[in-house]
């Protein structure tokens, strides 16, 4: 299900068809706001600037949820034939330098909040978020990977411990099985703020009560970067 588009402004940023829902009200002179980072999954890619909306997204420009977290959206669209990187995809990825790119840019506007900087990926996005995460853990305060996959090794656990993190899976996903991440939160479990949900009975398309738990987002907005907003 898409969103309502008039909500969602269109943009180009590094490049990339990007869809930015911005806070109601938003006065960019008189504060800052915190900044989500949304990787869509493999059949969102293209080039129209709306498939990537799919999976979740008409939840954050729901009424109550923007009213609940005033917040700053960003949504880029991937490429054809492109990746966010990741275990499936060998790693680092052309497209993942643009994303850091992006959010170096972002980070440096008056209108967001640097320490409140948060990364949500869906399968192949949060494949992707969780190679982005371990990489430039500095970009974020905290991420949210639903149904995603990463690889289990002592380097990946040593990189990403201490970062927040709140993994979602289906038990049942068939697709993305939740096995590497169950495993990866398991070595994490004591070193940090890592969570991890993983619901029976459900399939890849897990999504949809991930984006729906109250909970989680309560949790993600909570999340700061210690020290000084720049």
């Amino acid at each position: 299900m898409l969103p309502p588009l008039s909500s969602w402004h269109a943009d180009r940023l590094q490049g990339l068809p990007c869809r930015v829902l911005l806070p109601e009200p938003y006065d960019p002179d008189q504060r800052r706001y915190p900044l989500v980072l949304s990787l869509h999954g493999s059949g969102e890619r293209g080039d129209d600037n709306v498939a990537q909306l799919k999976n979740g997204l008409a939840s954050l420009s729901a009424p109550g949820f923007r009213r609940r977290h005033s917040c700053i959206v960003v949504a880029p669209q991937a490429p054809r034939g492109h990746t966010f990187g990741g275990s499936w995809y060998g790693g680092r990825t052309p497209l993942q330098d643009t994303l850091v790119a992006l959010l170096e840019e972002l980070r440096g506007r008056r209108s967001v909040d640097a320490s409140r900087v948060y990364g949500v990926g869906f399968s192949m996005g949060a494949i992707g978020l969780w190679d982005l995460a371990r990489r430039r853990r500095d970009l974020f305060a905290a991420v949210v990977p639903i149904a995603g996959d990463v690889d289990v090794t002592d380097a990946v656990v040593d990189e990403l411990a201490g970062l927040p993190v709140w993994a979602v899976c289906g038990h049942a996903d068939a697709l993305v099985p939740p096995d590497n991440t169950r495993a990866l939160l398991a070595r994490l479990a004591g070193r940090g703020d890592a969570r991890f949900t993983e619901l029976r009975d459900v399939g890849h398309d897990v999504w949809r009560h991930a984006f729906a738990h109250d909970p989680l987002w309560d949790w993600l907005f909570s999340q700061r970067r210690p020290g000084p907003t720049p």
